[in-house]
């Protein structure tokens, strides 16, 4: 599959230029979004996107763990982090594993606190763009990335163990009090790879699982995505894709690069398949 890179698409598409626009077979389309996840700018991109494209499916960076972000509200954010306490991270840990449970725990209480501040719970843009495709017939919304239990436990198994200890304990002691700067920053880029790219120099193992890796896995989603449609009214029984990818504005550039990479990715499945990007 080849690349077609525009930084800036075609206005009637979308004004954002965080837009990468991706080729298909048939000359079908990938329209590739940026966004970060407490951002109303990109929630309006992401509307304005679906609405002027009408996708026949539309890709989420999200996981069926994750997909509770689609219900999710300012309300269960701040409960939720008032709720958390050690008997439950323990109990969190146990269910998952030790990075699962210490980087949940940071998270929602990083999460309330932006919340709290801007009044915008996470992934907003994800709520809006399963929100106007299902106002669109036909139109089907995938959840592509690759499963969080997995991730976690690919990045925490990648450590020798006394590694491991010391993820674990960045993780538990990290100051989750946030300035001005902070919360800027976090308007503009994803919150979890804002923390790995703070981590990412001295654990590039984890790194490269939760960003590399997981940019292989969505580039691939994107292209099972955009295969033909089987159609019985035209010539050669297949139409063109249209698809629209929402993902953190971090991973475009990695996806971008696999998009044309012929990569065994079989490992990154539970099943062991043999998937290849091609």
């Amino acid at each position: 599959m080849s690349e077609v890179y525009q930084e800036n698409p075609n206005e009637t598409v979308s004004s954002s230029t965080n837009l990468f626009v991706l080729d298909g077979p048939l000359n079908g389309k990938v329209y590739l979004i940026g966004t970060a996840h407490f951002s109303l700018e990109s929630q309006r991109e992401v509307k304005n996107l679906i609405q002027n494209v009408k996708p026949n499916r539309v890709v989420l960076e999200l996981c069926q763990a994750r997909s509770g972000i689609l219900n999710l509200d300012e309300e269960t954010i701040i409960k939720d982090a008032k709720d958390m306490n050690y008997s439950k991270l323990r109990k969190l840990i146990k269910e998952t594993s030790i990075a699962h449970g210490l980087l949940q725990y940071l998270m929602v209480n990083l999460y309330a606190k932006v919340t709290e501040e801007l009044g915008i719970a996470p992934g907003g843009e994800f709520r809006v763009a399963n929100n106007e495709a299902k106002k669109l017939d036909g139109c089907s919304v995938i959840l592509g990335d690759m499963p969080i239990k997995l991730t976690l436990n690919r990045g925490f198994n990648s450590l020798p163990w006394y590694r491991k200890l010391r993820l674990a304990w960045c993780l538990l002691t990290t100051d989750t009090n946030l300035t001005k700067e902070d919360i800027e920053e976090l308007k503009k880029h994803d919150m979890l790879e804002t923390l790995v790219k703070e981590f990412g120099d001295t654990f590039p193992e984890f790194k490269r699982v939760l960003i590399d890796e997981r940019d292989m896995y969505l580039a691939h989603s994107l292209k099972q995505a955009c295969q033909p449609i089987p159609n019985d009214f035209v010539s050669g029984g297949f139409s063109p894709a249209c698809v629209v990818g929402v993902v953190g504005l971090g991973h475009c550039k990695g996806i971008k690069e696999n998009w044309s990479n012929n990569t065994d990715i079989s490992y990154l499945f539970p099943e062991n398949r043999k998937i290849i990007i091609s």
